[in-house]
């Protein structure tokens, strides 16, 4: 058993690197061997004969091939440390201008990170040369594992790619290994010092070697090797590669005015090209699933229904009717329908005959359907105007009372600033563990929006009693005058009350203490949560939600809001 067998010494002179392939059915094997038959010595020489990407794309499913170098590594030991291998991948977006000798590290972002599957079959090609020091081999073992660029949350200005790999020995499994080949002696540790080794020559012992090992008497600290183990190697550089958006895409809603008995949004959805791409783009699948609603497609024309074959600046509409659907026991006037709406969309970039890149966009929104209280009431007369006219008027008399006295999850409020506001919260909480309201804001105003959110919280009635008139003792005279009244109170009274005034204990704890919204564009809508911590059993309520205009500094109190049921930690329902 060699050095080399030992899991320490196994990656003693590994060398890891990455690259990417630009034609997906290259043969590998064959690209290796001809460049070690060409005399390609260092890692980097033997990849540069692979043909390799020079642009990227943003949501791009991308293959990274990672090249793992071990230097006279054995077939046995191969086989014995190759199943313990974790081998990682991490992909970061940079900006390979900042890279400058001021800063040597540029801003980065980790747009990808995982690790290759340990079923994973890698190829293994070996090369066997003679040195001045003898004859060894390198051993080039590759794996492939798939990527998903995402796009970064930083903004950088010219955007590159970077790929790092890593490869760490687990010791847990290789030792676990070991240990049912010999459970007595480790390999390679030496045995403990004969100390009657001297008296194996003496005549008189009739040619028995005497033993008594050292171990018995002092104790042996085992022999070390001169450098540390190596059980972890990092890829040393990665190469920039620039990466660009492929495709871009947004979708749009309107409602439809009409007066049927359920609402109805037209959504539009745009995928462009951008025009510096030089290579077409064909828009093959578009996916939309309302939660609770129906989707109908209205572009199923020739040329707009996917795929669609795209070249640069081209702008692709698909148009949907998105229709909701209620429950037995709702009513579209009176319920707040808010869906989720999850967009998936996909495309193949033809960048050459055998590189055909797949991208893959993915989002989810929110729609609402919130019906208008009277869609009839219309627009103002020429004769009758007036500042802060509400846009709809109440149809309903004898349900609002309902409303108030059922345990609500949802609550609705039109706001005299143009904007929409929907809460919806858990049915019950318990004491002591935080829950969320989900918030949506449309703005349905002429004028983009900017607000803040403040939750107010409900003031407990004191319930001190009113001020009883009571004779002071300063004002106890014998002589007194009809010019000079009595005394409203005294220093003792005063500190009576003080004394007896108990602190007001929350009830409801807003754990959102800086809530933004905004810019809000005329016509778009945003979602944001509001976090509370509940501290006493029972019902629970907040005074309001007070919005305030960024712009304007004016504000505005949201009463209407959710009901709060707060149950005790071992309370069933």
């Amino acid at each position: 058993m060699s050095n080399l067998d030992i899991p320490g010494e196994f990656l003693r002179h590994a060398v890891l690197d990455t690259v990417v392939q630009h034609a997906s059915d290259i043969d590998l094997e064959a690209a290796l061997t001809s460049a070690l038959e060409e005399g390609a010595d260092d890692l980097p020489s033997v990849l540069s004969y692979i043909p390799q990407r020079t642009l990227l794309f943003f949501d791009e499913f991308c293959t990274v091939r990672i090249v793992l170098r071990l230097a006279n590594c054995s077939q046995n030991s191969l086989k014995s440390h190759l199943q313990n291998l974790e081998i990682r991948l991490d992909a970061f977006a940079i900006d390979p201008a900042e890279a400058v000798a001021e800063n040597p590290t540029p801003t980065r972002d980790l747009i990808f990170s995982g690790v290759v599957e340990a079923t994973a079959d890698p190829l293994v090609v070996v090369n066997e040369f003679e040195g001045e020091t003898g004859d060894g081999n390198h051993v080039y073992v590759i794996w492939s594992i798939e990527t998903f660029l995402k796009r970064p949350r930083i903004r950088i200005q010219h955007p590159s790619v970077i790929f790092i790999a890593s490869a760490s020995l687990n010791l847990a499994e290789t030792r676990q290994h070991s240990s049912h080949e010999d459970v007595y002696l480790p390999s390679l540790i030496p045995a403990s010092t004969n100390i009657l080794q001297p008296l194996s020559t003496d005549p008189a012992l009739n040619q028995k070697d005497p033993f008594l090992p050292a171990s018995r008497l002092l104790r042996v600290v085992p022999a070390k090797y001169s450098e540390d183990p190596i059980y972890n190697v990092h890829q040393e550089s990665g190469h920039p590669i620039r990466i660009v958006p492929a495709a871009s895409a947004r979708i749009r809603y309107s409602r439809l005015n009409s007066f049927c008995s359920r609402p109805t949004t037209i959504a539009n959805l745009d995928f462009e090209v951008p025009p510096f791409l030089n290579s077409e783009v064909v828009f093959d699948k578009a996916d939309l699933r309302l939660s609770d609603g129906s989707i109908e497609l209205l572009t199923d024309g020739p040329g707009l229904v996917p795929p669609v074959k795209c070249s640069p600046r081209d702008d692709i509409t698909l148009i949907y009717k998105l229709t909701p659907e209620y429950g037995p026991d709702s009513s579209p006037s009176t319920t707040v329908m808010v869906s989720t709406l999850e967009i998936s969309l996909e495309a193949v970039i033809k960048v050459s005959d055998n590189c055909t890149p797949r991208i893959l966009m993915q989002w989810t929104t929110n729609i609402d359907f919130s019906m208008a209280l009277n869609p009839s009431f219309g627009g103002p007369s020429q004769a009758m105007q007036r500042v802060n006219r509400p846009t709809s008027l109440s149809t309903l008399s004898g349900q609002a009372g309902t409303d108030r006295t059922s345990l609500r999850e949802r609550a609705n409020s039109v706001t005299d600033l143009g904007v929409t506001m929907s809460f919806s919260g858990p049915s019950s909480v318990e004491v002591g563990k935080p829950f969320a309201w989900s918030v949506f804001i449309v703005n349905r105003s002429t004028t983009p929006r900017k607000f803040a959110m403040i939750a107010i919280p409900r003031r407990k009635v004191s319930t001190a009693k009113g001020h009883v008139v009571r004779p002071s003792s300063s004002s106890i005279s014998n002589r007194r005058s009809d010019q000079v009244a009595e005394a409203v109170t005294d220093d003792n009274i005063i500190h009576a009350m003080q004394k007896s005034v108990a602190g007001q204990e929350a009830d409801l704890v807003c754990l959102s203490t800086d809530v933004r919204v905004g810019p809000l564009a005329p016509g778009t809508c945003f979602a944001t949560e509001l976090k509370f911590l509940p501290l006493a059993v029972g019902s629970l309520r907040l005074e309001s939600v007070r919005l305030i205009d960024a712009t304007t500094g004016e504000t505005t109190d949201i009463r209407d809001l959710p009901d709060i049921l707060s149950l005790g930690l071992y309370s069933s329902t």
